[in-house]
């Protein structure tokens, strides 16, 4: 009798241990650089491509993309990055699109949204000098 309850307690402790392995992970959301500096641009548009990683251990699922003003864009090349994959941010800014013309200092802002819990919504700083 002793034998068949230590036999159903490993068995109960190796089915735990087993759902905990096959629940999952976390994915882990991270944009590299972290911000962008476009430097002195004049009355056009540039372009820039980040890298959207996923460090953590399950699928990451980029939920939306969105900016802080019009003159700003910004879309990624995947919706889903499996565990240690990437996929591009492509950020835009056109100081032409802001209504008036401009000179000077820009910050802008790019958010991604996606499934890390423990980040759920990157905010990736975007700067540029406006020349004439």
């Amino acid at each position: 009798m002793k034998r068949v309850l230590a036999l159903m307690g490993a068995v109960v402790v190796a089915a735990a241990v087993f759902a905990y392995l096959s629940a999952g992970g976390t994915p882990r959301a991270e944009v590299v650089p972290p911000e962008y500096d476009f430097g002195r641009v004049g009355y056009t548009e540039v372009v820039a491509t980040l890298r959207l990683l996923n460090s953590g251990d399950a699928p990451l699922v980029v939920k939306g993309v969105s900016t802080s003003c019009g003159c700003t864009k910004a879309e990624v090349s995947r919706r889903q990055i499996e565990p240690g994959g990437e996929a591009e941010l492509i950020i835009s800014f056109d100081p032409r699109r802001m209504g008036v013309e401009i000179e000077g200092e820009v910050y802008r802002e790019v958010y991604v949204l996606t499934n890390d819990p423990e980040n759920p919504e990157l905010v990736v700083p975007v700067r540029a000098v406006v020349v004439k």
